[in-house]
C-alpha cells in the first residue's frame, strides 16, 4: 500500500480534500487547532511538527478505502518531479491509481440475481392488475415492493439494473399515492407522487414519469386546484410520448378546464385526444401493455373521464352519455379483472347525470349497488362523488320531493357509516 514518509501543509489538506472536511472538521477530527489547518492551506510546502505527523499517519490509517482511494488520486496527478522534491515523501503514483482504477466500486459490486428484479417487475405488474383489491392491501403490498427494489439498489450500481429498479420504485411509489389517496391521506399522496415522478425521471422512463404527473394532476383536480393541474399538464406534454400517454393526460386535462367553467376548452382538448387515439392504436405503450392495470388508461377510463368534466359543467346528457360507455367497457372484463371502485364511481356519476336531467329515479336506481357496498370497499373517491349527489337532492327542485330528500337520507347513513370508519 502507498505511504506517505513525510507530512506537508499540501499533503495535509489533500487529505482533507479527499475527505470532503471543512477546515473546522478536519481540525476536531484531528484534535488540533483550526487556525493550523489554515496556516497550512496558506503554507502548503510547511512540514508539521512530530505530534502532527503521527496524527496524519493515524488519520490515513483510518480513513475508508473510498477515501483513501481519493487521497491517492489527488497525488498521482502531481508530476513525477514535484514529488521527488517535496521533502522525502514516497508515494507511487502510479501503483495508487493502478490501485484505484482496478478497485473502483463500479467494477468490484456484486451483479444482482437476475431473476430478484424479474420477481420484483412480475409481483408490481400482478398488483398494478389486482382491481379487487381493498386499499389498504395495495398500499401495503407497493409498500413492501418498494422496499424490497430500494434494498437491491444499495447492491448495485449497474446503470442497466439500477434503471430497472427506479421503474419499479416509481411503480410502486404510484400505486402508493393513488391508494394513499383513496385512504384519505392527501398529502402523504402528494408526496408519493412527486417521489414517483423523481424516480421516472432517474430511470429515463419517459412514459411513467408522463404518468406520475397525470396522477398529480388527478390529485390536484380533487383538490379543486385545476390552475396547478394545468401546470403540471404542461411539463407533461414535455415528457410525454405520443399514442396513449398524451392521449390520458388530456382527458384528465378535460377535468380541469370544467373546474375551471371553460366548456370551449374542454371540447377541444377531448378534440384533440381522438388524434391521440389514433397514435395509440399505432403505437402501443410499453408501460400500458407490459404492465397494464392501474398504469393503463383505455376506453373506459377515457369516457370516464369525460364523464367527470361534464359533470362539473352540469351538462347532464354529455356526461351520461360517457359513463355509460365507461360502464359497458368495464362490464365487458372478466369479473375477477373488474375494477371496483371505477366502476361504483361511473354509476355515482350517471346518478349525478340523471339529476341534472330531472330523473330522480334512474339516479336512485344507479346508486343501487353503491348503497350496498360493505365498509372495506368504500374510499374517498366514491365519498367525495357521493356527497356531490347530497349536494344536488338539497337543491331545487329536489329539495321539496319526499322520494328526493329518503334518497338523501340513505346517502347521509352511507357517508356517516363511513367517516366513522378508520381508512388506514
Amino acid at each position: 500500500m502507498a505511504t506517505v514518509d513525510r507530512w506537508t501543509g499540501n499533503l495535509a489538506c489533500s487529505l482533507q480534500a479527499a475527505a470532503g472536511m471543512t477546515n473546522e472538521v478536519f481540525a476536531g477530527w484531528l484534535g488540533i487547532a483550526t487556525r493550523t489547518v489554515a496556516y497550512w492551506h496558506s503554507r502548503p510546502e510547511t512540514v508539521p511538527g512530530n505530534a502532527n505527523q503521527d496524527l496524519l499517519d493515524t488519520a490515513l490509517g483510518r480513513v475508508s478505502d473510498s477515501v483513501r482511494s481519493r487521497f491517492f488520486e489527488i497525488l498521482s496527478r502531481v508530476q513525477p518531479e514535484g514529488i521527488a522534491g517535496s521533502r522525502g515523501i514516497v508515494v507511487d503514483a502510479v501503483s495508487a491509481a493502478a490501485d484505484l482504477i482496478a478497485n473502483d466500486p463500479l467494477l468490484t459490486s456484486l451483479a444482482l440475481p437476475h431473476d430478484s428484479i424479474e420477481s420484483l417487475q412480475e409481483d408490481v405488474t400482478l398488483l398494478a392488475r389486482s382491481g379487487g383489491m381493498a386499499a389498504f392491501d395495495m398500499f401495503s403490498g407497493a409498500r413492501r415492493l418498494r422496499d424490497e427494489a430500494r434494498a437491491l439498489v444499495e447492491r448495485t450500481r449497474r446503470p442497466g439494473e439500477l434503471a430497472d429498479l427506479y421503474v419499479v420504485i416509481g411503480q410502486s411509489a404510484s400505486l402508493m399515492a393513488s391508494t394513499a389517496f383513496d385512504l384519505g391521506h392527501w398529502n402523504d399522496s402528494a408526496a408519493l407522487a412527486r417521489a414517483s415522478t423523481q424516480y421516472a425521471d432517474l430511470a429515463g422512463h419517459a412514459s411513467l414519469k408522463a404518468w406520475t404527473y397525470g396522477l398529480q394532476m388527478t390529485l390536484a383536480n380533487w383538490r379543486n386546484e385545476p390552475d396547478s393541474a394545468l401546470s403540471y399538464f404542461a411539463r407533461a406534454m414535455r415528457a410525454a410520448p405520443d399514442g396513449e400517454p398524451r392521449l390520458r393526460l388530456r382527458y384528465i386535462a378535460s377535468r380541469s378546464h370544467a373546474l375551471l367553467a371553460d366548456s370551449a376548452s374542454v371540447a377541444a382538448v377531448l378534440e384533440a385526444a381522438q388524434r391521440d387515439r389514433e397514435s395509440a392504436a399505432e403505437r402501443p405503450d410499453e408501460l400500458a401493455t407490459s404492465t397494464g392495470g392501474e398504469f393503463a388508461f383505455g376506453e373506459a377510463r377515457a369516457a370516464a373521464c369525460a364523464a367527470a368534466a361534464w359533470l362539473d359543467l352540469r351538462n347532464g346528457e354529455q356526461a351520461a352519455r360517457y359513463a355509460r360507455e365507461a360502464l359497458q367497457v368495464y362490464e365487458a372484463l372478466p369479473s375477477p379483472r373488474r375494477p371496483y371502485s371505477q366502476i361504483n364511481g361511473t354509476q355515482i356519476d350517471v346518478a349525478a347525470a340523471h339529476l341534472h336531467m330531472r330523473d330522480k329515479d334512474g339516479a336512485a336506481e344507479a346508486l343501487r349497488t353503491v348503497l350496498e357496498l360493505p365498509p372495506e370497499k368504500r374510499n374517498v373517491s366514491l365519498t367525495g362523488r357521493l356527497s356531490r349527489i347530497e349536494r344536488l337532492l338539497s337543491e331545487s327542485p329536489w329539495s321539496s320531493d319526499v322520494d328526493a330528500r329518503q334518497l338523501a337520507e340513505r346517502i347521509s347513513v352511507w357517508l356517516s357509516e363511513t367517516s366513522a370508519r378508520p381508512l388506514a
